[in-house]
């Protein structure tokens, strides 16, 4: 039984070895194009608009990668005064979807789930930005003791 779990993972992960190589190509095409520091420039141009919060949602939902190369940056921008509901947006948007997923999700669930799935997501980052900004006051970001170069 072991055996035939074993034979049928290893069947699809070959099934699915092209689509993924895609995604990874997909993925480095769009970092090459945006990098950590353009997302940054963006998200801090933003921060004086109303429709900031949609705007960081959007971001998160396009951005390559993983979300531990972006929490640094987003932590210098907010000590450097962007608001945490932008963060937060981002952090949620870009955690819940990714565009290397895309690919291996219209694979597996088909592209109806995948596009109902990014407009959930996409809402559920806005309302979790909202919220932050309503509990703006309440809630206080984590402060270093000293200063790291």
């Amino acid at each position: 039984m072991i055996v035939d779990i074993l034979l049928l993972t290893l069947e699809r992960f070959l099934g699915y070895l092209p689509v993924l190589l895609v995604a990874i190509v997909a993925a480095k095409v769009l970092s090459l194009y945006m990098s950590e520091d353009r997302i940054g420039v963006f998200l801090k141009a933003r921060t004086l608009k109303k429709r900031n919060i949609v705007e960081a949602s959007l971001l998160g939902l396009i951005s390559p990668g993983p979300l531990a190369a972006y929490l640094p940056l987003l932590k210098v921008l907010q000590s450097g005064g962007l608001p945490l509901s932008i963060v937060a947006t981002f952090i949620t948007s870009q955690t819940l979807v990714g565009p290397i997923r895309a690919f291996l999700e219209v694979d597996v669930f088909g592209p109806v789930f995948f596009a109902f799935r990014v407009v959930a997501s996409f809402i559920i980052a806005i309302g979790i930005g909202m919220c932050f900004q309503i509990f703006s006051k309440q809630i206080t970001p984590k402060v270093n003791n000293s200063r790291q170069r």
